[in-house]
């Protein structure tokens, strides 16, 4: 949550409500200029003093009784003083190694505030707990002989030698707490407060140390744990005073603890001091410190000796000292001068850098050398002139640090600078070569869609477009070995479409064979892959050799290569029989093969051809079969005489019938009379009403109950045969379900049906005596005035029916006098 107030820095700066760590009596919160001119994403610390919550400290633990009284306020003066002087030093001397200072100090009623260079922590802070992650960044950079802490004490030495030789002055302030961290590692010196300037033309002077209770709040007097013996017990003030602090220091950051602890207290100061002279002479210097490196142990008695005249005479001489001769060091030291440094000089550095790289801490390159180097190259593509060796080996620095980034962080502190307007032109055509080598590294730092069109296919573009110049040539060569990652980015309709093109024209145009021969062997992976599909093989690929000119061997064997995934790619016999084979044969008499290299393309012309015929051969069998097959068939059905299947009439003759089975039709016949013609047809239609049920014959004729009809039953009577004289038997009476009608012309129609049809169950019935039903029928026929018994009929039992059907001729079943016609008749 950030806050603004109405001063000046709050109106043109945002900070975080709450600090991000407190250093002296100062509050150090993080922020970001508002302006739009200045770059949104630096971030600075905000410092401020509450006076307020100052106040109410002192009078609560009686420092001060009241704010009124002249004492008391010429304490909190001084105080105010001390802070004010702090400030006004930062903004006077200007140091690298000395923090710095971006807006001087605001006084307002309730507090002070200035804003300086962004900080991440103290070493108070940073060393003082466990779990604090720029200790962390500390303790991980330990590896390669503490380069991190070596590089920091390095820079202290630096700020002091600032101070003590060019400010003629003293610094007196020197603890873990008036050192801070930056956020590119660089340690800087704060405590400025109690600076003491020398007289001119001596080096020495007294030094006189007020008394103060231990209530009274640090940053208003000389921190006691981190002071010189001759300083507090002598009262001599000399710059050799910082080198016993820094000795102090030094013991801190190796062993996170204080060597003396005064409590605020100068009488308790010399018995601390003293215990520790014990200490060393019983133990010597090095058990005594036996946890700092071995070429700094051997500084420290330099740097803490009692006798001022036994140390360094200059601080210069610690910094020449064999601890900071390291290599990694030197290449610190360079890296802050850098920007100063010309075109030759950057270059020869750049190129040793990328050497030695891996030996450097990797959050010390995150945070320490990408800041630089990316500064760098924007100054460089910025400038008139630029040098592209500088440029190339920049780019590769700035790449191989970005490696060891996450995607994330990756993308917000290098993409930008990679892919900016201004810089990317001219990084793509000075140092295209870092670009192809780094693919790997910017496909898996960068996002897949920014990489592809800010990066991949204007490099793309630029590369296999250009001239043929020999360095052109080798970047297209070495492009084109990174096939695979361009495939692994590129989807189907764009290696169709841009990247496809791009390698054919390619081909067509380049004069180098070598260039030729990766083209060639593009395509060949393109099929491996799948990335192309087989029409582009055919219409695109095959044209392309056709018309291929020349007939160097190493460009014919490397074709020949491509050609052997052609089959089982394309898989059409016409492609391979009418192009492939033709275009092979064409590349095989080529007279600058060798015997070898014919065979090889002879070989391969006998494989597919066998292959060829082979599978033509299994799709001729499998075709002349087919057919084979129905010519057989067709040639038996004609010499084989057809069998004649036997089919009952009667099952034939049902299977034709749309109607109910029993259909009675009228028959013309002599002894009936044109009058009976109405009634039949209305008994026919009335018999349709209800379909009979068809049961078959068997030995006996099943009893059959007879159905009482709602209302009177109709009588069906005996007829005759083909209206013959002749008719014999008697046949059961069939009892209608349907409601009889009145009139009599409907019996008597009914009758003539009857009796003008036989049945071959007839002579059957006339063997057995009639049932009871069928007795019960002819009684009760004999009994209806209504129908005729001048015509014999046949009747049958309820739900009994008979299929209309010619009748077949037969012998007669008993004694002969049943006549058979051939009309038809009901079975």
């Amino acid at each position: 949550m950030f806050w603004s107030s109405k001063s000046g820095i709050s109106s043109n700066y945002s900070y975080s409500s709450s600090p991000t760590f407190v250093v002296d009596s100062w509050s150090v919160h993080t922020g970001r200029p508002k302006s739009s001119s200045t770059n949104a994403l630096a971030k600075i610390s905000v410092f401020i003093f509450d006076k307020k919550q100052f106040e109410n400290y002192l009078l609560t633990y009686g420092v001060i009784k009241s704010k009124s009284s002249s004492k008391d306020k010429l304490i909190i003066q001084e105080a105010y003083n001390v802070l004010k002087t702090q400030v006004g030093n930062l903004a006077k001397l200007k140091h690298p190694n000395i923090l710095t200072l971006i807006e001087p100090l605001e006084e307002h009623s309730k507090n002070f505030m200035f804003v300086a260079e962004y900080i991440s922590g103290s070493l108070d802070t940073i060393f003082g707990s466990d779990t604090n992650e720029e200790l962390e960044f500390l303790q991980n950079g330990v590896n390669s002989g503490n380069v991190i802490i070596q590089r920091g004490i390095l820079q202290i030495s630096q700020a002091l030698e600032f101070i003590h030789n060019r400010a003629s002055s003293v610094l007196l302030n020197l603890q873990p707490q008036s050192v801070l961290v930056n956020d590119n590692s660089d340690w800087k010196v704060f405590g400025l407060g109690h600076l003491v300037k020398l007289p001119q033309g001596t080096n020495t002077a007294d030094y006189f140390i007020p008394q103060f209770s231990r209530e009274v709040p640090a940053f208003m007097h000389i921190p006691l744990d981190y002071s010189a013996p001759e300083l507090i017990l002598d009262k001599m003030l000399s710059p050799k005073n910082d080198y016993f602090s820094l000795g102090l220091l030094i013991y801190f950051l190796y062993y996170k603890k204080s060597l003396l602890n005064c409590e605020n207290s100068i009488s308790s100061f010399g018995d601390q001091y003293a215990k520790f002279e014990r200490q060393v002479l019983q133990y010597t210097s090095n058990q005594f410190f036996s946890k700092i490196p071995e070429k700094l142990r051997f500084c420290m008695p330099k740097l803490m000796n009692r006798d001022v005249f036994n140390r360094f005479d200059n601080i210069s001489d610690f910094i020449e000292s064999e601890f900071f001769q390291d290599p990694l060091i030197k290449t610190l030291i360079f890296l802050d001068d850098l920007p100063t440094k010309n075109a030759q000089e950057k270059s020869i550095f750049l190129d040793g850098l990328d050497k030695i790289l891996p030996q450097f801490p990797t959050p010390l390159l995150q945070r320490k050398f990408l800041p630089v180097l990316l500064e760098l190259m924007d100054q460089s593509c910025s400038a008139d002139t630029r040098d592209p060796e500088c440029l190339k080996r920049n780019l590769q620095v700035v790449i191989q640090i970005g490696s060891t980034l996450s995607q994330l962080t990756f993308h917000e502190k290098v993409y930008p600078h990679l892919v900016s307007d201004v810089n990317f032109p001219i990084l793509l055509s000075v140092a295209t070569s870092t670009f192809i080598d780094n693919l790997r590294i910017l496909k898996d730092k960068c996002k897949s869609e920014n990489f592809i069109n800010v990066i991949l296919k204007p490099l793309c573009s630029h590369v296999l477009s250009s001239n043929s110049a020999e360095i052109a040539v080798e970047l297209q060569e070495t492009l084109l070995l990174k096939l695979e990652i361009m495939l692994e980015c590129f989807d189907f309709p764009t290696v169709k479409n841009f990247l496809f093109p791009l390698i054919s024209q390619l081909f067509v145009k380049t004069t180098s064979l070598t260039v030729k021969n990766s083209c060639v062997g593009s395509f060949e992976k393109m099929i491996q892959e799948k990335a192309i599909d087989k029409y582009i093989c055919v219409e695109s690929i095959l044209p392309l050799f056709k018309s291929m000119k020349t007939r160097d061997p190493r460009i014919l064997l490397k074709s020949l290569q491509l050609f052997r995934l052609f089959p089982a790619f394309v898989d059409n016999e016409n492609v391979i029989v009418e192009q492939l084979l033709p275009l092979l044969w064409n590349f095989s008499i080529a007279p600058s093969l060798k015997p070898s290299q014919y065979s090889d393309y002879i070989d391969v012309i006998n494989k597919i051809s066998a292959d060829i015929q082979r599978s033509h051969m299994e799709k001729l069998k499998e075709s002349t079969g087919l057919q084979s097959q129905s010519e057989s068939a067709n040639f038996n059905k004609v010499i084989e005489k057809p069998i004649q299947r036997r089919e009952d009439p009667d099952t034939q003759a049902a299977k034709s019938i749309s109607v109910p089975a029993m259909q009675p039709r009228t028959l013309a016949a002599n002894s009936r009379s044109t009058s009976s013609g109405a009634s039949t047809d209305k008994i026919i239609r009335q018999t349709n009403l209800q379909k009979p049920k068809t049961m078959p014959p068997t030995t006996e004729v099943p009893k059959r109950a007879v159905r009482s009809p709602p209302t009177k039953p109709l009588i069906l009577t005996k007829g005759v045969a083909q209206n013959s004289p002749k008719a014999t038997r008697a046949r059961p009476a069939r009892i209608i379900n349907n409601q009889p009608k009145n009139d009599a012309d409907d019996f008597e129609d009914f009758d003539d049906f009857v009796s003008s049809t036989s049945s071959p169950i007839s002579a059957h019935h006339s063997r057995f005596p009639a049932n009871a039903e069928a007795k019960a029928a002819v009684n009760v026929q004999a009994q209806s005035p209504k129908v005729s018994n001048t015509t014999p009929s046949t009747a049958f039992p309820p739900g009994f029916s008979m299929a209309l059907q010619p009748q077949r001729k037969s012998s007669p079943l008993n004694s002969g006098d049943v006549s058979v016609s051939d009309g038809p008749s009901l079975l």
